[in-house]
């Protein structure tokens, strides 16, 4: 009787997470992000504003700024290229273990004697 082959399960297709290297906005890219979400949002909260206002119509005002939420999440979610202008540079674990890592500074409390 031949063994019967159980098929295997991959843990990197279940893993919702995506690993470090998968995610290459910097932090100047988030705070460039954040800045261009902010704005977006608030220019498309204004047009959508307008527009409702001046045809009377709240359904219209909606779908504007639905609109303007959509190009917003597009523009502003994914990793575009421009926000990793300046990437950051990681020590190599065998360089970093060279280094001497940094005491924590030591508090000198004055000690109180109540005479």
């Amino acid at each position: 009787m031949r063994p019967v082959a159980t098929p295997t399960l991959d843990m990197a297709c279940l893993n919702p997470t995506p690993s470090l290297e998968a995610t290459k906005m910097d932090w100047q890219g988030q705070k460039l992000s954040e800045m261009l979400m902010q704005i977006m949002l608030v220019v498309h909260a204004l047009v959508a504003f307008v527009a409702g206002y001046t045809f009377s119509s709240f359904q219209m005002m909606l779908q504007i700024f639905a609109g303007g939420v959509l190009l917003t999440t597009l523009v502003t979610v994914p990793d575009w290229a421009w926000f990793n202008r300046h990437p950051l540079k990681w020590l190599d674990p065998a360089e970093a273990e060279k280094h001497p890592k940094p005491e924590p500074p030591v508090s000198k409390k004055k000690t109180s004697k109540h005479h």
